[in-house]
């Protein structure tokens, strides 16, 4: 049993896949890197590459904390 700061005791839990989320953060800026120049290729104007860099870039820090709650919920339920 573990003694919490407000004096509750509880029971240790199972550790967070910490790796995991490290390795899907990972992959997250390499699939920036080559979708980001497959837009940049792709597009000729350059004020819309920049703006499609940065939705790009932020659609993919939601997809990763989306990815990361996923994982949450999937350990809460045990």
């Amino acid at each position: 049993m573990v003694e919490t700061l407000l004096l509750r005791n509880e029971s240790k839990g199972s550790s967070y896949p910490v790796m995991l989320e490290k390795a899907i953060f990972i992959g997250s800026i390499l699939g920036f890197i080559f979708i980001n120049q497959i837009l940049w290729s792709s597009i000729d104007v350059v004020w819309y590459q920049w703006i499609a860099s940065v939705g790009l870039a932020l659609s993919m820090l939601i997809l990763n904390e989306i990815i990361g709650r996923f994982i949450q919920m999937m350990r809460a339920r045990k």
